[in-house]
């Protein structure tokens, strides 16, 4: 056998080095349907379409506009299995976010004019005028039932005194056992009128089922005192 040049013998052994760190870097590649780092970038009024086995686009992210409309609009669409629409952001040029129910109505849409909440219409509760307090034993003024689906409660109470009269007022609510628990603190007024909110977290199993009591009572003096509610809700924690 004929001896090689030396310079092309490093030359073979670099490619064999070469070929042995692209078959690791091959091996070592995530799947071609895997990202495992950065972002995936659409550009164009390109879009991005997930189609269920009979080829209907159930996601539909970017470009969602009539082929013929020029740009075509840029939103979200969102459909079930089925083929019914689950959630939109579309509708030129304001684009309503908008949650959709089996029958192709909305259930839930933000509003595009004044900002907020479009649908459902929330009802707005209406509560008794304050209730004359007499009793220095605790009152009932206002209970309800409901499921405790945010992790607070808040109330509104209105509380008045006449001058060297005290009344106490508190919220209390039933946990899974039944008992009774105070919400937060208590309030007291003197010969004065307020409006002050008692809020706090109930602790409880959410969804679970309890009642809201609003008591009152009379401490001191013997002037008229009374206590109303102006509102009770949930809210975030």
């Amino acid at each position: 056998m004929p001896a090689l040049p030396e310079d092309l013998i490093d030359l073979i052994r670099d490619l064999q080095r070469q070929v042995r760190r692209l078959s690791t870097a091959v091996a070592a590649r995530p799947a071609l349907n895997e990202i495992t780092a950065g972002d995936v970038t659409i550009t164009g009024g390109g879009s991005l379409v997930v189609r269920n086995p009979d080829k209907d686009a159930l996601l539909h992210i970017g470009a969602i506009g009539a082929p013929e409309e020029n740009p075509p609009e840029q939103g979200v669409r969102i459909r079930r299995a089925d083929g019914s629409l689950a959630l939109t952001v579309s509708g030129k040029p304001t684009q309503a976010l908008n949650i959709w129910d089996r029958f192709n109505r909305v259930a839930l849409a933000d509003d595009t004019r004044a900002g907020g909440l479009a649908r459902p219409y929330v009802p707005i509760p209406l509560y008794p005028a304050p209730t004359r307090i007499t009793s220095g034993s605790w009152t009932r003024v206002l209970q309800g039932g409901m499921y405790l689906q945010n992790p607070r409660i808040a109330v509104g109470l209105w509380l008045q005194a006449a001058a060297n009269t005290t009344v106490e007022a508190r919220v209390r609510y039933l946990t899974a056992d039944g008992t009774a628990v105070e919400l937060g603190d208590s309030l007291v007024a003197t010969g004065e009128a307020f409006t002050r909110e008692v809020a706090a977290p109930h602790g409880q199993p959410s969804y679970s089922w309890s009642n809201l009591l609003i008591e009152g009572r009379v401490i001191a003096g013997t002037g008229e005192a009374s206590l109303g509610v102006l509102y009770a809700e949930g809210r975030q924690s």
